[in-house]
């Protein structure tokens, strides 16, 4: 089985958020390529680069194709390591290599006749639990919009949420006590995400006055995030109860943060560059008895089915993961979307993804 031929198919999709924040009415758009890698047995490997920040012109997206077709025609989805070495000589855009090499697992597992997650040495779990991400509140109006998302999705069945604080802790406050008010702890506050917002002594400081509220961990409290000094995550950690999380956005960070003991919770995910890497920063993680959840880009059900088979693969997966995308997004471009039930990822079905085109659905959501 030989690459031959690279498809890069730029898409929108609207998100549930606002574009400015939670309250407000127009509404967030996200751009994707879809990637289709067909081979000479007849087998298309898709994959998918999500939430992209980078130009997706014409003639950009064509100048990466051809970069990338250079080093992935002719060539077997067998040779994957030898891909993935290729890959990493060069310089790309983020998501780019993840979408390239969810493909290439797509086409090698269907080429197996086996669900993708059979790769990684198969399931521990059917269903991963997840929870809901939560734009950070500027204004009354957010809280208020907040909480009506929180409604909605207990109605569902989903009961845990990932809050992105530190615009306005007045605000954050609020959102957050009247979320226990309303709710107790039905509602479990998964995590609390600074973004790198704060000094060290601030830092500190947010975390001590929203603890109470228990969350499981804050994640990115130190400005620099996972380019910050180790010593800045230490002083944190040794001064609040709450476990400290940064996303790993390579083995290099993962490493850095393990030998100097500066986090509780490894972030992992498979956006920065690809599968092979992800699987080794759990294996890093257990290895330094790291605790460890799945991160998300907001992706599609394609790249969310990826993150699923994954996830059901790691027996060291500790807290619930951020892939929420099929449930943020208003439109969706595969078949049947991965599916979610009580607070959980429900694991698609194989070959491969389980994922399949609505070539109609992506035809309206094309770019050009």
């Amino acid at each position: 089985m030989k690459t031959t031929e690279l498809e890069l198919i730029p898409i929108y999709s609207t998100r549930e958020m606002g574009r400015t924040g939670p309250a407000d009415p127009e509404r967030a758009i996200s751009h994707h390529v879809i990637v289709r890698l067909h081979t000479d047995t007849g087998i298309v490997g898709l994959g998918e680069m999500s939430d992209v920040d980078w130009d997706i012109s014409p003639a950009s997206l064509g100048q990466l194709q051809a970069k990338l077709a250079a080093v992935l025609l002719g060539r077997t989805p067998f040779d994957l390591t030898a891909i993935q070495v290729a890959l990493g000589q060069h310089q790309w855009d983020h998501q780019v290599v993840c979408g390239v090499d969810i493909a290439l697992h797509d086409a090698l597992a269907k080429a197996l006749d086996v669900p993708l997650h059979q790769l990684f040495g198969g399931k521990v779990r059917d269903r991963i639990p997840f929870c809901y991400p939560l734009a950070r509140c500027s204004n009354m109006a957010d809280v208020d919009a907040n909480l009506e998302r929180v409604r909605r999705r207990l109605d569902q069945g989903h009961t845990a949420i990932r809050y992105y604080f530190g615009a306005d802790l007045d605000l954050d406050e609020r959102f957050l006590t009247t979320l226990r008010q309303r709710w107790g702890n039905t509602v479990l506050l998964n995590a609390l995400d600074a973004s790198g917002l704060f000094e060290v002594e601030d830092a500190i400081s947010a975390i001590q006055r929203l603890a109470p509220f228990q969350p499981n961990l804050v994640e990115s409290p130190v400005r620099g995030r996972h380019d910050a000094p180790p010593e800045d995550f230490v002083a944190v950690r040794r001064a609040v109860e709450v476990p400290i999380g940064e996303h790993i956005a390579s083995l290099a960070i993962a490493a850095r943060l393990a030998r100097h003991d500066a986090v509780d919770v490894f972030n992992l995910g498979i956006g920065y560059d690809g599968i092979a890497p992800c699987l080794k920063g759990f294996g890093l993680a257990e290895a330094f008895g790291i605790k460890t959840l799945h991160g998300s880009t907001v992706e599609l059900s394609i790249g969310t089915a990826a993150r699923a088979h994954l996830m059901a693969s790691m027996p060291n997966l500790t807290f619930p993961c951020y892939p929420a995308g099929p449930l943020v997004y208003q439109e969706r471009v595969a078949q049947e979307p991965v599916r979610y039930q009580e607070g959980h990822i429900i694991v698609p079905d194989g070959p491969g993804l389980g994922m399949e085109l609505d070539e109609e659905r992506l035809a309206t959501q094309r770019l050009w």
